[in-house]
């Protein structure tokens, strides 16, 4: 599993692979906070559970990373790893599961950049050569 970002004109974008697309999500997750802070400074003290429906996995990883920028922007929650089941059939897709974070201390947590809000543009989610493989871009 891997992130990585990418340069992108006023906004950041970020890629990922993982073998698996509970392991991509939980990936895509650690890397959206990482953008915003120190992800290896967030502690898992809680829980909290995700049960979300898209029409294709792009849109569902779009769902799963808008509700967990939601969650930090009225809750002042910070995410750092994903136990989901992520699965598809021609009616639709669901990620339900549970995500570990803590808390924002502003004081052990320090503010990178402010995400605005998870993109369309260049949304991708696919599998190659044996990998799933997502592009998400931040509007910050």
């Amino acid at each position: 599993m891997t992130y990585r970002f990418l340069e992108h004109t006023a906004d950041i974008g970020l890629e990922v692979s993982a073998e698996t697309l509970p392991e991509l999500f939980s990936e895509a997750l650690r890397g959206m906070t990482d953008i915003v802070t120190e992800v290896e400074l967030v502690e898992a003290s809680f829980e909290r559970r995700f049960d979300l429906t898209g029409d294709r996995p792009d849109l569902l990883l779009l769902e799963f990373l808008g509700e967990a920028l939601f969650r930090f922007e009225v809750h002042q929650e910070l995410f750092r790893s994903a136990c989901l089941e992520v699965v598809g059939s021609a009616a639709g897709w669901r990620a339900s599961g549970a995500v570990s974070g803590e808390s924002l201390d502003p004081e052990r947590h320090p503010m990178k950049v402010m995400i605005k809000a998870v993109t369309y543009h260049q949304l991708r989610v696919a599998r190659e050569e044996g990998l799933w493989h997502a592009r998400v871009i931040f509007d910050i």
